[in-house]
């Protein structure tokens, strides 16, 4: 059948002037259609079905646009009207301060590092949005206005930026805030094969040297649920970096009480309240089972009051006024002048970082006479050094995760410092009954240790760790007095999911007495941990 090409115009009329109506881009119309003085019937049907499915395709883009025009819309609304939140700017602020990822290490005393406040935030999670509004403000003017809003809304609201850097936090309601609760559940199994006073960790020093084998003297094993934890962590951007308040315990009080860990709060790059000392290395801690952890790492959380100052990309520095708290034998403490620790770290780059810092005490002391009084009891004070080198580096000849970590320490009267000299007791100093005179113990302490990751697998690793400390006793201190220890551990982690840790640990070590005489034990651990 053959059609005029007036026919032919006439059917084509309506749907040509559909398509001008609903084109919005150039690029999209329809091309040209040229037409014979006449046509046959399927040739009409063809470039009608063409024309067909030209509108439909705009059709689609126009529906697609106008859903994320809408979204966008009610976001900006949302914006505006929550309460407390400031004027929108129209420049994008410096990037605010983040949080460094947590060690994977379990530290000793069972606890993770608590994460410090770094600069160089990016916030990679908005681009997509920001790349919608600039497909819409090419639309017409208005929604142009309206998306560079929407934008910049995005942009620069704080708490946005705050969540995309906090991992699990939401947004206190009314405020640029925002929460976390966070801390796990973990169950161990302790098995000792030897006599420990303490029977659900490994503390070397407490290992008696005569292992006798009665009844009131066997070795002991345990299960225990108290070393799981809860924190609690508050954030807040303000214009010159975040705002953070930091609450954690664990159960390991008297009768599984609630102990206090961590309770410090955190602006800019000043810290005041309880954490870890800065004498302490986090970023230097094996990994292990065993909650009491290395013998010969610094180890002790205190309160205090610390400035961070960053230097460049690789360096940092830290100045910190802690809690003192001497411990003496024969005597008892007396806090008067706060220990000062320097501390530099340098990290050229993710596979290398070692750390160096320097302690200044003064330990002062008050003797305890034989009759118990204090009347006519003596007080003397020692001025106390020391200093540590710590870092870890990467060791990639079988996978590329292996690294090497270490700590070395060294000074007088930084036992309370010391992990193993810590627990035991009051080896700061102490006073001669004789000369009524505190005297200083002198301390050597450190460890390395090795990590491997296993094939490909991205979860299971092993730790071989060594660690050790010598004590220089005064002479006349009795033989049966601490003199060194060594502790030696070997364990295989797995993490089946992300929020499930579980272990196996053997641990050996070895007590020595000034005396020479000397005693070791051997201990089993297992623990599975659930995060939350």
């Amino acid at each position: 059948m053959k059609l005029s090409r007036l026919h032919a115009l006439a059917l084509l009329a309506p749907l040509s002037l559909c398509t001008t109506a609903l084109a919005q881009e150039p690029a999209t119309a329809a091309a040209p259609v040229e037409l014979s003085e006449t046509m046959d019937m399927a040739a009409v049907i063809a470039l009608l079905k063409q024309q067909q499915e030209e509108l439909n395709a705009q059709r689609e883009r126009l529906d697609a646009q106008a859903s994320k025009i809408t979204s966008l819309t009610q976001e900006l609304d949302a914006l505006r009207a929550a309460p407390g939140t400031e004027p929108i700017p129209q420049t994008t602020p410096a990037p605010a301060q983040t949080i460094a990822s947590t060690p994977p290490a379990e530290q000793a005393d069972g606890g993770r590092g608590t994460p410090e406040l770094q600069e160089g935030a990016e916030d990679g999670t908005r681009g997509e949005q920001i790349d919608i509004a600039k497909t819409v403000q090419s639309k017409s003017e208005s929604d142009k206005k309206s998306s560079k809003a929407i934008a910049d809304a995005q942009t620069d609201d704080p708490t946005e930026e705050l969540l995309d850097q906090f991992p699990g936090a939401w947004r206190l309601p009314g405020t640029n805030s925002a929460f976390r609760v966070g801390g796990y559940v973990r169950a161990a199994v302790v098995l000792n094969a030897d006599v420990l006073d303490i029977p659900d960790r490994f503390i070397v020093g407490s290992i008696p040297v005569d292992q006798g084998d009665a009844d009131e003297n066997a070795a002991q094993s345990s299960i225990t649920a108290n070393q799981s934890r809860l924190n609690f962590d508050f954030r807040e951007p303000t214009e010159v970096g975040i705002l953070r308040a930091f609450i954690e315990g664990d159960f390991t009080g008297n009768g599984d009480s609630f102990r206090l860990r961590h309770a410090f709060g955190q602006w800019n790059r000043i810290l005041a309240g309880q954490t870890w000392s800065a004498f302490v290395d986090t970023s230097a801690s094996p990994e292990g089972v065993d909650f009491e952890g290395l013998n010969g790492r610094v180890n002790v959380r205190q309160s205090q009051i610390r400035y961070s100052p960053r230097i460049g990309e690789s360096f940092q520095f830290q100045l910190s006024l802690e809690d003192p708290n001497p411990q003496i034998q024969n005597g008892n403490g007396v806090t008067r002048v706060p220990d000062l620790v320097l501390a530099g770290r340098f990290q050229p780059h993710e596979r290398l970082h070692v750390r160096a810092a320097f302690l200044g005490r003064q330990i002062r002391g008050q003797e305890s006479l034989p009759d118990g009084s204090t009347a006519n009891a003596g007080v003397d004070k020692e001025y106390a050094w020391g200093v540590s080198f710590s870092g870890s580096f990467a060791m990639p000849r079988f996978d590329k995760r292996d690294k090497f970590l270490f700590q070395l320490s060294k000074g007088n009267s930084i036992g309370r410092y010391v992990n193993d000299l810590s627990s035991t007791g009051n080896y700061d100093g102490i006073f001669n009954q004789n000369s009524r005179k505190l005297e200083l113990f002198d301390v050597l302490a450190g460890y390395g240790s090795l990590q491997h990751w296993w094939m490909d697998d991205r979860s299971l690793r092993s730790n071989l760790t060594l660690g050790y400390v010598e004590i220089d006793n005064p002479s006349f201190v009795a033989g049966d007095a601490y003199k060194r220890t060594i502790r030696a551990s070997a364990n295989l982690l797995w993490n089946p999911t992300p929020h499930v840790d579980t272990g196996i640990e053997y641990l050996w070590g070895k007590r020595e007495n000034k005396d020479g005489d000397s005693g070791e034990a051997k201990q089993l651990q297992m623990m599975i941990r659930y995060i939350f």
